[in-house]
């Protein structure tokens, strides 16, 4: 079903006018007091206590002087950053408490709770993600800068209502993977500029599972561009499967033919691989896993938190319309699966309201919304 029409127009036209305008819509407004950098250690809210992201690498490195308990992990043992977790707001009460009473933060009882307390907030799970835009506004319209968890949205609908809001009160939002801020993407994306016509791309990633740890896809057009004209994804299952492929055909410009890049989940000792083949020559990266839990925090976390922070500082990372593409192209994939058989679907061809399956009906109970 076309999603294009005049109103989608318009939506995303409002969205990318806001990006464009970039800081000077930053220092205004709402968002005013939320972007000054503050003296003080940033005041970090962390919605979704466990399974999170937060609850073991981005809280290493944030609070790196709270040895997690009952863990065989080390950390730094020395402030990384400038930010304390102060406030935790989890679907189950237990698991926030249990984060809590490690960070030395308070629980708070609603999810919107931790408004008008922190300088930013924290999504770090998969479960939340299809009822984000709903948990995530509350701060957005307050001016709080927020990081938003992959894969941000179920439904290109969703992630509008996100973003139109975040345009609105010029709040920054930051919604990534980790591959995104490897130092390797815009070496790669350097490299192209000597590499002649693209010929073909290839990339392996170390995880399968589509929606939640599948991070190569977001990093492949962070260093390709986001001008992808169809997706296919092919796969037994988009979570724990055992085997995957994505395939990128980009729709190529003046000098540019179109190709194809082709991304497939490779369960090896390789964080990731990428071979870009181009006519003049061929250029590779891949970064190894280290058995060193301080190793990974170093060069595989630590980019993305310290990008993390500078959002929570009031510096807009990407604009706007580059978190809609990416969450439109990763829609485009998963309904290849679901309701193709992994044929090749045309970008902007889904339905603004056709949604995802969400990895954990009714982790959510709405009645939270009701208030």
């Amino acid at each position: 079903m076309p999603a294009n029409n005049n109103k989608l127009t318009e939506r995303r036209r409002f969205i990318k006018n806001a990006a464009l305008a970039g800081t000077a819509v930053l220092g205004t407004g709402e968002a005013a007091a939320a972007v000054k950098t503050p003296e003080r250690r940033l005041r970090i809210g962390v919605m979704g206590a466990k399974p999170s992201f937060i609850s073991y690498s981005w809280s290493d490195l944030m609070e790196p002087d709270k040895e997690p308990n009952n863990m065989k992990r080390g950390n730094f043992g020395t402030p990384f950053l400038n930010m304390n977790i102060t406030h935790v707001w989890d679907v189950n009460p237990v698991n926030a408490r249990a984060f809590a009473e490690r960070m030395n933060a308070k629980v708070v009882k609603d999810y919107d709770g931790m408004v008008g307390l922190v300088d930013g907030v924290v999504f770090g799970g998969i479960n939340e993600v299809p009822w984000q835009h709903r948990l995530a506004r509350p701060y957005i319209e307050a001016g709080i800068p927020t990081y938003l968890s992959r894969p941000f949205a179920f439904s290109i609908r969703d992630i509008d209502d996100i973003l139109e809001c975040a345009a609105k009160h010029g709040t920054p939002i930051m919604a990534t993977a980790k591959y995104e801020h490897y130092n390797e993407a815009p070496a790669l994306r350097e490299k192209l500029k000597n590499i002649g016509i693209i010929n073909c791309v290839h990339a392996t990633g170390w995880s399968r599972d589509f929606p939640m740890h599948f991070h190569i896809q977001f990093m492949m057009l962070k260093i390709l561009g986001y001008d992808v004209g169809q997706v296919s994804v092919i796969t037994d299952n988009a979570m724990r499967n055992k085997y995957l492929q994505e395939t990128f055909l980009f729709n190529g410009w003046e000098g540019q033919p179109p190709y194809l890049c082709s991304i497939q989940a490779a369960p090896n000792q390789d964080q990731f691989t990428v071979t870009i083949v181009g006519s003049e020559t061929t250029v590779t990266a891949s970064m190894l896993r280290s058995p060193h839990w301080r190793d990974s925090l170093l060069f595989r976390y630590a980019p993305q938190v310290i990008d993390m922070q500078r959002t929570f500082e009031g510096k807009l990372y990407e604009p706007l319309d580059n978190i809609r593409k990416k969450t439109e192209i990763f829609l485009t994939g998963y309904y290849s699966h679901l309701e193709r058989g992994g044929a090749p679907v045309d970008v902007g061809t889904v339905s603004v309201d056709w949604h995802a399956p969400s990895p954990k009906p009714g982790w959510i109970d709405e009645s939270i919304f009701k208030r």
